[in-house]
């Protein structure tokens, strides 16, 4: 859906604060020196299971790479060409471009070339910059990116008998990342070599699992902030692929992928708050780049008010594909729709009359939208899915931009956090954090089998979901949570019912007594039988 006038300005002005913050940033740091990714801070994620103070350098160093590698293409220029080079030598002469968290130094003796997301992304980051700046660059600096490219993602990879664990043929964003990365990395790098060949083969049946792992209604179940992650590098490996093979192989045609396309503008309340499942966010901003390359595929997608785009420091890891594209496809874009105006003038722009109620029916996801801007959402799901939480049943309640009944999305990323012992002591990933009731005391219960019994919306704002299932609890023989939201008042009520078995029967279960939990951020005010938010 093209987007109005003012809408369209706003998205160009969005493109020139990001354009500008990139050169502010190459005039701040030009004088800067790299800070150091030394063994100290590296050692902290093995010994204490600290990850930030390591991943806080690593990340500034590609804010580097990013900065002025990312003007240098988007820009068709280098104001600061040495500073390029300087900046591609000290990456080069990194230990290990993967993260600590990723690699096995104990168990590993070639723990050096780890192809982990990171490893893959500066890969790829140094190749498309050789790619489209290489006649530019020293010619010892091209031949520095050549050599370590390949010697530290290329040829382990290419070496490795299929899948390269953790995630070859995964289902999930580090094989849209990782194996897009490479198939990138091999087109710039490996044109006429037969080893290219049977490197896009291979990475080509990775990427299927990889769609594969969304549900037929497009949902990606890892959150929106993932689904951006994931499906970025996936479209920009699609689209050098497409040119690669002048148009043999196009990656977007398949209808699922068109789906997965819409999947981001459902995650978006009017108020610019965004769903925030999993270990996902309320207050996530999407990828100029990405919306605009699928807008220009998709007639359907809408792009969210130019407000809640990222700018160019919104994702600290200043991921190189995903900074330069941002550029790049926004730019092509905003062209496409200067030449639908000159086309059809004012009377082609369009609008559409959106229902404020979606119903994502393999996620098991209910979500509507009110009139103020918030809405509602809740889903059934399992207590096994990717980033998991234990929220089967849980809902989250929005009036305008505030978020009353929450759902706290991501916690820190420690080495606890991915504990399979200790990631239900932390709030947000437990039962506790989130608002699902309790039976008889106890939360639900981690793992694929404690899932939703039945999950049935009628698309106009009344959900029922059934869920005694995700707590494991003997003695509760059925839980049927009924939410009924009407977009108009923005009125919501939820009814639980807990059933139980008969004392007889429950097979040593106890008679269980059911407490509701609520989340909020706001400091409730208790009066008598009323609580106020």
């Amino acid at each position: 859906m093209k987007p109005k006038r003012a809408a369209r300005e706003a998205l160009r002005g969005k493109l020139d604060e990001y354009i500008a913050c990139m050169e502010a940033n190459a005039a701040a740091l030009l004088d800067a020196p790299m800070p150091e990714a030394d063994e100290t801070l590296f050692s902290l994620a093995e010994t204490t299971g600290n990850r930030l103070a390591y991943e806080q350098v690593y990340f500034q160093r590609r804010k580097y790479l990013a900065v002025y590698g990312g003007l240098a293409v988007v820009q068709k220029h280098s104001d600061h060409p040495k500073k390029l080079e300087e900046v591609i030598r000290n990456i080069c002469g990194e230990e290990c471009w993967a993260l600590p968290a990723h690699v096995d130094r104990a168990g590993n003796p070639d723990w050096r070339r780890t192809v982990d997301l990171f490893a893959a992304e500066t890969g790829h980051a140094l190749a498309q910059i050789l790619a489209l700046t290489g006649d530019r660059l020293d010619p010892d600096v091209g031949e520095l990116i050549r050599n370590q490219v390949t010697e530290r993602v290329l040829t382990p990879y290419l070496e490795s008998e299929p899948p390269y664990l953790p995630w070859e043929g995964a289902d999930n964003n580090w094989n849209a990342v990782c194996a897009g990365s490479l198939g990138c990395i091999g087109i710039c790098l490996l044109s006429g070599q037969p080893a290219l060949e049977k490197l896009l083969d291979r990475v080509l049946r990775s990427l299927e699992h990889y769609i594969d792992g969304f549900g037929d209604d497009g949902a990606c179940m890892e959150g929106l902030t993932y689904f951006s992650y994931g499906f970025c590098y996936y479209v920009g490996f699609e689209e050098l692929l497409y040119r690669h093979t002048k148009g043999k192989i196009d990656l977007l045609r398949q209808d699922k992928v068109r789906k997965i396309a819409l999947f981001q503008q459902k995650c978006y309340f009017p108020s610019g708050c965004t769903l925030s499942f999993s270990d996902g966010s309320c207050a996530d901003r999407y990828r100029l780049g990405l919306t605009c390359a699928l807008a220009m595929r998709y007639p359907e997608v809408e792009i969210p008010p130019a407000s809640c785009a990222g700018g160019f420091g919104t994702d600290w890891c200043y991921r190189f594909l995903a900074v330069c594209q941002d550029v790049v496809w926004t730019r092509r874009y905003l062209e496409e729709l200067d030449g639908d105006l000159a086309a059809d003038g004012p009377e082609g722009e369009t609008s559409a009359d959106i229902s404020p109620y979606i119903v994502l029916p393999d996620a098991q996801w209910s979500i509507a939208r009110g009139a103020s801007g918030g809405g509602m959402a809740c889903r059934g799901g399992t207590n096994g899915e990717l980033h998991n939480h234990n929220d089967v049943g849980s809902f989250l309640y929005l009036l305008g931009d505030e978020m009353l009944l929450a759902d706290l999305g991501a916690g820190e990323y420690t080495r606890q956090y991915f504990s399979e012992d200790e990631r239900y002591l932390i709030l947000c990933n437990r039962s506790l954090g989130h608002n699902v009731p309790l039976i008889d005391g106890e939360e639900q219960r981690a793992g694929a089998q404690y899932r939703c019994d039945s999950f049935w919306s009628d698309g106009r704002g009344r959900t029922v979901i059934r869920f005694a299932s995700a707590y494991g609890n003997k003695a509760a023989r059925d839980l049927t949570r009924t939410l009924e939201y009407d977009a108009d008042t923005e009125r919501l009520t939820v009814e639980d019912v807990l059933e139980l078995q008969r004392p007889d029967t429950a097979k040593g279960g106890r008679v269980s007594g059911m407490r509701e939990n609520l989340v909020t951020e706001a400091l409730p005010l208790v009066e008598g039988n009323r609580i106020l938010v």
